[in-house]
């Protein structure tokens, strides 16, 4: 398998997003909204907002695009093939705090600061209609499969409860208590039949609700230090609901039987089963190997510095601090200056502490390659700290299905340097991709068995199920810290912190 790069190009604000057909890239550069076209990408329209970009969503049509400005509180929609449609939506005083298209495309959501309110705006004849007070602005509110309906959570007298509303009239449908102590979210199955709807990270609880209210099955787990469901996905099928929770494993409940299926763990030694591939990137100078995977310091585990002993993701004596930070060369005589971190540690960082040391110069020829791991093989793992002034994440907090929900990617933020790859069909392990630093993104080729993964550095790193393999991004101070694919497959873009480039699959 080859990647072929193009340039890069300026953008602010969120990641560059592919139309739903694939034939567009939009993205934001400050006020401005840039529509490409996704196989050249030439510049095809250039629309003016208001203010800056925090949105874009693209319409269901793929030819209507919606910008939100949230500093200002308008909603702003635009036309691909026609640039004198326009549409403004201002919600004035009230301010906005999230926007969305209707399934249909004919209405846009609009949720107004502190959540005070869910306005539904018609791009039909300009009416608006006032929902109920949504428990979040982004979370909670979930139209169906179908887009008859949408699900919005609320919170009245210490209670949470859940608004079925028919997206033909936008009056109630159903409105039910749900068991759960302070909701997090709630999502459709795929079918339509079903509500998942999970609780805060206090308590490791999941609930299934029919639309009209009757509860289908509940899970809480026998360990009561099992607390914290961190994020939960439906498998394209409907078939299977994973769930990623802070007690560092990934669990598979069935829609037939919603009993559990698989509890997939993230342990410290890959072990079984025998087939498995651990893939281990090293990096190497003028043919000398000097880094070895990021990990545990027997030294610093007894470290008088819980900071450090807790937290720290790296190895060697030279490497006490909890994350690396990028160097990028800009033409000076006094060498390199530091960009942003690349790790996800320390987001909030004291304005008088001093920055991290940056790593250690190298000089010469640079190369890396994956080592294959014999069992067991282990994993970079930190010790999990829920408490103290800058803690890290811990849990799993990102799964990803693949386009046909065979295989399930998960990450554990005990273990911020690896990806984990399962078989939904086996319930096994198949691969695990150690990294030289923490991953930032990865997600699935919507029509292909291909996972591309993204460290903040300048490689991409892709897996299939025959191996895996990782490509020099051959631009210029360019760092990969997301990845996006497009829906129609064999593209993805792959976004610096101001700037972006398309990588395509390329035929051998």
């Amino acid at each position: 398998m080859s990647l072929d790069f193009s340039e890069t190009y300026k953008r602010t604000g969120p990641t560059p997003v592919f139309s739903p057909d694939g034939r567009f890239l939009a993205t934001a550069v400050e006020y401005r909204l840039v529509i490409r076209d996704a196989e050249t990408l030439t510049v095809t329209s250039i629309s003016s907002c208001m203010d800056r970009i925090h949105k874009i969503e693209w319409h269901p049509d793929s030819d209507h695009i919606l910008c939100a400005c949230y500093k200002r509180g308008v909603v702003q929609c635009f036309q691909v093939s026609d640039e004198h449609w326009t549409c403004l939506i201002d919600e004035g005083p009230a301010g906005c705090v999230h926007a969305r298209w209707s399934p249909k495309g004919t209405h846009v959501l609009t949720v107004a600061d502190f959540n005070v309110r869910c306005s539904v705006w018609s791009l039909l004849d300009k009416s608006c209609v006032y929902l109920c007070a949504p428990k979040y602005g982004d979370a909670g509110i979930q139209f169906s499969p179908n887009g008859k309906f949408i699900l919005v959570a609320e919170r009245r007298e210490c209670k949470d409860y859940i608004s079925v509303i028919s997206c033909a009239t936008w009056t109630l449908a159903s409105r039910f208590q749900v068991a759960t102590t302070d909701l997090a979210d709630a999502s459709w199955s795929p079918d339509g039949t079903s509500i998942a709807i999970w609780d805060t990270l206090v308590t490791h609880a999941l609930f299934v609700y029919s639309p009209d209210g009757r509860m289908l099955s509940k899970y809480r787990p026998e360990d009561a230090g099992a607390s914290g469901v961190r994020c939960a996905k439906w498998a394209p099928s409907g078939g299977l609901l994973a769930t990623g929770a802070l007690d560092q494993r990934a669990r598979l409940f069935s829609h037939v039987t919603w009993r559990m299926l698989g509890d997939l763990g993230h342990p410290g030694v890959v072990v079984f089963p025998t087939s498995v591939a651990v893939y281990r990137e090293v990096e190497e100078v003028n043919g000398k190997l000097i880094d070895a995977p990021p990990g545990f310091d027997d030294e610093k585990e007894n470290d008088t510095d819980e900071t450090f002993a807790d937290t720290s993701i790296m190895s060697g004596k030279n490497r006490e601090n909890t994350s690396w930070w990028e160097d990028v060369w800009d033409g000076h005589e006094e060498g390199m200056r530091s960009k942003h971190p690349a790790g996800p540690l320390n987001d909030a960082k004291n304005e008088n502490e001093e920055p991290p040391p940056r790593p250690p110069q190298r000089v010469g020829r640079v190369s890396a390659r994956y080592v294959v791991e014999p069992l067991p093989a282990s994993v970079p793992t930190r010790k999990p700290r829920l408490t103290g002034r800058g803690a890290p994440p811990v849990g799993v907090s990102c799964i990803e299905w693949s386009g046909d929900g065979r295989f399930l990617a998960t990450r554990n933020d005990c273990q911020p340097t690896t990806v984990w790859v399962w078989s939904a069909v086996t319930l096994e392990l198949c691969a695990c991709l150690q990294q030289l630093r923490p991953v930032t993104s990865f997600g699935w080729d919507p029509t292909a068995h291909r996972l591309a993964v993204a460290t903040g550095d300048s490689r991409v790193y892709v897996w299939t199920p025959e191996g895996a393999s990782f490509v020099e991004i051959p631009l210029p101070n360019f760092v990969a810290n997301e990845v996006a694919w497009s829906p129609a497959g064999g593209e993805f873009v792959l976004a610096d912190r101001d700037t972006f480039c398309c990588s395509f699959i390329g035929t051998e």
